[in-house]
């Protein structure tokens, strides 16, 4: 086996806004969608897949269609299955997940449904830590939907996102979701840090005009950029794309996906200026400090949530 600090074979990675099964979009409902949709992402050849805007019934869609990959993720109503999740699929044949959890924007990360900063539903935070198989190395993982409605709710939950791959340094992380803000939006300037993140796409299209990947069923490249895949210092971007296919002339969301191709690094060293780790709701504590315990009422941030694929696509606990 490799050195833990070796750095990887490249993997694909896929961040992709589903649209929620619920809104009435007509012909393109998921009532419709949901019959070629699932296949479609499948096909997108992804070793990590993070959705968001998911019910569960779309979630296991989803992991039907996939072979060979776990599960990981809640609802963000109950911690268990009602409401979106933000769930992330991961490859089982290149990495094996270590731990998960989710975990809430708001003043009490670990309460399921929790809410703060005048946002318009509870926002989360889906992570897992993985070992590389190819090298024995670690990262984590994080997939989230961030509020469309308060400023304050993203800017805040801005800082506590920082926090939190703070806390995981110096392991590499990857951060991947519908941040709900373009690329110019201040939410995206407290994240983009040296030292913190940086968006792979932009890594590899620095100058690329035609970002969009919200399009509301339309189509077109006329838009703001607002879902990405951020990545720390200890990953390499390789090739990054937005994905505009289309199956027989229909759009599978009214967000195109976002994919690229990675390799970690090893461990990082984050700026000095990132040393102490602030959450709302917890503690000042150094990035090295392990994350304090859920204050008591709340539930765990590693809910039994992990559920595989086999063969056959069978969901196993």
């Amino acid at each position: 086996m490799e050195p833990a600090n070796a750095a990887s074979t490249p993997f694909r990675v896929v961040t992709f806004n589903l649209r929620n099964g619920r809104a009435d979009d007509g012909p393109d409902s998921w009532s419709f969608r949901s019959a070629w949709v699932p296949a479609w992402v499948a096909g997108l050849g992804a070793d990590i897949i993070g959705l968001q805007e998911a019910f569960h019934d779309q979630a296991e869609a989803v992991h039907a269609a996939l072979r060979g990959f776990v599960r990981a993720g809640v609802g963000r109503d109950d911690g268990l299955q009602a409401g979106e999740y933000c769930p992330l699929y991961i490859r089982s044949v290149r990495f094996e997940a270590l731990e998960e959890g989710t975990f809430w924007f708001s003043e009490a990360p670990g309460t399921p449904g929790s809410m703060a900063w005048g946002a318009s539903h509870p926002r989360i935070c889906t992570w897992v830590r993985l070992r590389d198989k190819a090298t024995g190395g670690t990262m984590w993982v994080g997939n989230l939907h961030l509020d469309h409605a308060s400023q304050e709710a993203r800017l805040r939950s801005a800082d506590q996102l920082a926090a939190r791959v703070v806390d995981w340094s110096p392991e590499p992380a990857i951060i991947m979701g519908d941040f709900n803000v373009g690329e110019g939006d201040p939410v995206l300037a407290r994240l983009l840090q040296p030292g913190l993140l940086t968006d792979t796409f932009r890594g590899i299209h620095p100058d690329a005009a035609d970002a969009c990947t919200y399009h509301g069923f339309r189509g077109g490249e006329a838009g703001d950029k607002i879902d990405y895949i951020l990545a720390t210092p200890g990953v390499r971007t390789h090739g990054a794309a937005i994905i505009r296919t289309t199956h027989q002339g229909r759009y599978p969301s009214d967000h195109y996906p976002v994919a690229a191709t990675l390799t970690t690094q090893g461990e990082r060293h984050g700026s000095t200026a990132l040393e102490w780790a602030v959450v709302p709701g917890e503690p000042r504590r150094r990035a090295s400090s392990p994350p304090p315990a859920a204050p008591a009422g709340t539930m765990p941030l590693h809910p039994r949530s992990l559920v595989r694929t086999d063969g056959e696509g069978e969901c196993l606990p």
